[in-house]
């Protein structure tokens, strides 16, 4: 009986071995979990670039939103594959893994792993705590918050059609928005609302929309033609609502809380956000106290 326990425990060391030195296809993993959305998660590891201070090289190879991104993460002259898994545990947990490949070293990275700590897998904790804190910290700085469903009333409003990056759209309307008061004051149109982004178009893949920056304004006759402005009145049309607190450059986070809302419930619907902005920013003071409602139309 013994002598088959031993010839079952050296197969099973046999077998195990072979799977770790020949099948398995990394070298090392690092997981760490978050309450955050999977969407925010994936734009945060695709904007890794963004926040990286180790002067790393990363590529994005591939990607499949939201549960999976490959990267190439370059250092000097060493080359690895990052392969992110990004699954929903709990109803308020995501877990993140990040399996991790040296190609030029793969015997040598297996084996060294087996032995304990050594400069890959210390490199390898240290990039995904990276990722980990300072989506921590990122998520400290807003809040959104109570989502329901509700109706979007149409208003009559004058807009200047913009396009950007989704990262750049409040400083776009930043630049931009003399253009549209010049035109309010100079014909001493009245302003009657809150200023608001109307998404026309939402390019994911890329990080790019086309949108709305618009005033409502009282409705008059004979109302002042302008070469880049547009006169309309909205859609009135059912929502998703949020309302979202913090710097109005990352009121798109909120978009990615009404989606995976949206998905968790079975809901439809159409991926062109608008945001309405109760806060002037000029203003100053803390932004967490800035308040804007995020609303994404229901498909018809």
């Amino acid at each position: 009986m013994k002598r088959w326990l031993k010839w079952l425990l050296g197969i099973a060391v046999l077998v195990a071995a072979a799977w770790y030195f020949f099948l398995k296809d990394y070298h090392y993993q690092v997981s760490f979990r978050s309450d955050r959305p999977a969407l925010v998660i994936y734009n945060h590891i695709m904007d890794w670039p963004a926040y990286d201070r180790d002067s790393l090289e990363i590529e994005t190879l591939s990607s499949v939103s939201p549960s999976e991104i490959i990267q190439n993460v370059r250092k000097a002259d060493s080359s690895f594959i990052y392969r992110w898994q990004i699954e929903r545990t709990a109803p308020r947990e995501v877990k993140v893994t990040a399996y991790i490949t040296d190609d030029d070293h793969d015997l040598v990275q297996k084996l060294k792993a087996l032995f304990g700590n050594n400069d890959f897998v210390s490199r390898s904790i240290h990039n995904t705590e990276t990722v980990a804190r300072t989506l921590k910290l990122k998520s400290e700085s807003y809040r959104v918050h109570s989502i329901k469903d509700s109706v979007v009333s149409p208003v009559f409003c004058a807009c200047l059609p913009l396009s950007s990056s989704v990262e750049k759209k409040a400083a776009t309307m930043l630049q931009n928005i003399k253009v549209i008061m010049d035109y309010i004051h100079g014909d001493s149109i009245e302003i009657v609302g809150d200023p608001f982004l109307e998404v026309t178009r939402w390019d994911e893949e890329n990080a790019e929309i086309d949108y709305n920056f618009c005033f409502p304004v009282e409705e008059k006759e004979n109302m002042p033609s302008h070469p880049s402005i547009l006169l309309k009145t909205t859609s009135n049309f059912p929502a998703l609502k949020a309302e979202f607190n913090g710097n109005y450059r990352n009121s798109d986070y909120a978009w990615y809380y009404l989606l995976d809302h949206a998905n968790s419930n079975g809901i439809s619907v159409d991926k062109l956000p608008l945001e309405i902005y109760l806060n002037d920013p000029h203003v100053g003071g803390d932004p967490l106290q800035w308040k804007a409602l995020i609303f994404l139309p229901l498909s018809k």
